[in-house]
């Protein structure tokens, strides 16, 4: 980072670049590693969290994912985060879905969720999922499946959670409506 500033001030911007990208990488790796030596199975510290994932777009373009929360059933709007989506390659949900976990689980200053929720079927439920494996990171799943108006009809997933199902479509609500 030193070096960064002397080649700054030196109008050696092209060099500074180079390792603001590598301080960058660093640190990416840095985080990447200490998420993988954590456990992260699910604790509820401060009560039950669930945090909701949904993904909007227009026609592909200005892809946007968005993360909500609701903590023992009441919405917690500080908590809520956007996510621009940067490997966006038309409007493939789920592939962004993915992005959007990924980046979340870099941030392990964030409270993990007991419960993750995403707007969508086996396909998104089970992109998710392959994230959390990646990351090894036991988060339970569940999905809201939408009828041809956009109302839920069914939530998949582990049914021990239906217990939640009030939390869990408020959850999904509140992040089909950040989305939009």
């Amino acid at each position: 980072e030193k070096q960064m500033k002397v080649l700054a001030q030196e109008h050696k911007f092209e060099e500074a670049g180079k390792l603001k990208k590598q301080i960058f990488a660093l640190n990416h790796i840095h985080d990447v590693s200490l998420i993988k030596e954590e456990s992260f199975e699910a604790k509820a510290p401060n009560g039950f969290r669930i945090e909701s994932y949904d993904i909007a777009h227009m026609s592909g373009d200005n892809m946007v994912g968005v993360m909500t929360v609701i903590e023992d059933g009441e919405i917690e709007k500080n908590e809520y985060r956007k996510f621009k989506i940067k490997n966006n390659t038309g409007a493939d949900d789920t592939k962004a879905l993915k992005e959007v976990v990924s980046r979340r689980l870099g941030h392990n200053e964030w409270r993990f969720p007991n419960l993750i929720v995403v707007d969508g079927g086996v396909a998104q439920k089970r992109a998710v999922e392959s994230v959390l494996r990646e990351y090894s990171v036991g988060i339970p799943v569940v999905g809201v499946v939408k009828d041809g108006r956009h109302k839920p009809k069914e939530i998949l997933g582990n049914k021990e959670y239906l217990k939640y199902e009030k939390e869990i479509l408020l959850s999904n609500a509140e992040a089909h409506r950040y989305a939009i």
